[in-house]
């Protein structure tokens, strides 16, 4: 899947969006983190995939416009562009919404 992508493009950040793919259609292990848990968004592939779920929520079709992106480079900018937030300030709210 990696080979799609802009070298620039973060290997773990391509494999969370096709992990966030698997969670949407209903296949995610029941050993994979819920909702709120990591200490880091990019902690792991199913990590990531529960982060950008929560970022799709915020904007609907957010994961595929950053898919779209990455295939041309990447940049952190672009969760910025899409959803007026740093990826810390995003992070930070995900974590917040679960805590409560």
């Amino acid at each position: 899947m990696e080979r799609e992508y802009n070298e620039r493009a973060p290997g773990g950040l391509i494999e969370g969006i096709a992990d966030y793919v698997r969670l949407k259609a209903g296949y995610a292990p029941s050993n994979w983190v819920k909702p709120g848990q990591g200490d880091r968004w990019d902690q792991g592939y199913d990590v990531i995939a529960r982060f950008l779920d929560y970022c799709n929520s915020l904007k609907r079709g957010f994961v595929a416009q950053l898919n779209k992106k990455m295939r041309t480079g990447y940049s952190h900018q672009f969760f910025v562009d899409l959803l007026g937030k740093t990826i810390d300030q995003l992070w930070r709210d995900y974590k917040a919404k679960f805590r409560a």
